[in-house]
């Protein structure tokens, strides 16, 4: 387990996901994922870290889940 901030992660949850996994989480292609994205209208945060897209995973929960 890994402790950032005060915020305990174990290594299976991490904070930030890839596209692939964001898309299996959503049930969404992969590619409609990256599209969404370069239209502008993927109603989640991104994040690009070494030009590599990342996706909060608390956002993908809340989004699911309604809250």
């Amino acid at each position: 387990m890994t402790t950032y901030r005060g915020r305990s992660h174990s290594s299976g949850e991490r904070a930030l996901v890839g596209i692939d996994e964001a898309a299996v989480m959503l049930g969404e292609d992969r590619s409609t994922l990256y599209r969404s994205i370069k239209r502008g209208d993927f109603p989640l945060p991104v994040v690009t870290i070494n030009g590599r897209m990342r996706v909060p995973r608390k956002a993908i929960e809340t989004l699911i889940t309604g809250h």
